[in-house]
């Protein structure tokens, strides 16, 4: 088990917990290549990537999975999930490690999973510090992806009901909270992954402000912007709920030097279980030739 030391910091002035993953060092050890991980849409730090950390600490980097704001034990409104907010939150975390002694301010890498591969490459495009991007079983065209993972009369019912939560939200101030699979859709992937296991943590409400924000999002938009920085994007080629087209489409959209690999038989949830290891290979990969 990795050493790990529990830290805060602050983003747009609310107040957020994360989790630093350290390697054994002797006294007088030069400061280390950093990875960020960033986790999926209604996870926490503590939820699936402490496994990714463990890895990454192994092959020698200091590691950080912070919690967005509104999830796990950062401040903020309850699972209120905007893009740009992430985005935000990803960027004070590197602020944040850079003062750290650990820390070579000028090798941090992201690596994000599912929504956090998304925002991984949205922060990237931002902040030149962010010397390379592995994003996995992501997406580059949030409606797209709403209604692609939908049959047609859903997405636009869906539609329908974000353009009324929408005059809720001027008129009143708030957002109306749905069940998580009200927006996205439960698969038989997903419910797989809850056998056997105690994931309470992703069974959780969301506003219907998040599915606005999801459709709007486009981080295919600007992953051109991340080269000449390296790219690696992962997906499965079963995944039903963001499917394989979509890393396809940001690689089609990125400059060199990028990569793609598609896993054959692999959904969205196994890069946590059968997929782990060629997941967590080919990002080691990707970190070694970018950051040493």
């Amino acid at each position: 088990m990795a050493k790990t030391r529990e830290v805060t910091f602050y983003s747009d002035g609310l107040k957020l917990a994360a989790t630093l993953y350290l390697p054994e060092d002797r006294a007088g050890a030069p400061a280390r290549p950093t990875a960020v991980l960033c986790h999926g849409l209604r996870a926490d730090r503590k939820v699936f990537l402490p496994a990714f950390a463990e890895e990454f600490v192994r092959a020698g980097y200091v590691t950080m999975i912070p919690d967005y704001r509104g999830f796990g034990d950062s401040e903020g409104p309850r699972h209120r999930l905007i893009s740009r907010e992430r985005e935000e939150d990803i960027i004070n975390a590197m602020t944040f490690l850079a003062m750290q002694p650990e820390v070579d301010a000028n090798r941090i890498g992201l690596f994000g999973i599912s929504y956090g591969g998304a925002t991984a490459i949205g922060a990237a495009a931002r902040d030149p510090r962010v010397r390379c991007v592995v994003s996995v079983v992501t997406f580059g065209d949030g409606d797209r992806w709403m209604r692609n993972s939908r049959r047609l009369w859903e997405y636009f019912r869906l539609r329908e009901t974000v353009a009324r939560d929408r005059q809720r939200r001027v008129t009143t101030g708030a957002s109306e909270y749905v069940d998580f699979s009200a927006i996205l859709l439960p698969t038989p992937a997903e419910e797989e992954l809850y056998k056997g296991q105690d994931l309470a943590a992703l069974r959780i409400t969301l506003p219907l402000e998040t599915a606005d924000d999801i459709m709007n999002y486009r981080p295919e938009r600007v992953v051109h912007e991340i080269a000449p920085r390296p790219l690696l994007l992962i997906a499965g080629d079963q995944d039903y709920l963001v499917g394989w087209e979509e890393s396809s489409r940001l690689y089609e959209l990125a400059r060199d030097p990028k990569e793609l690999i598609i896993l054959p038989g692999m959904n969205h949830y196994q890069v946590y279980s059968a997929g782990f290891r060629p997941t967590i290979e080919a990002g080691l990969r990707t970190f070694r030739r970018a950051l040493g």
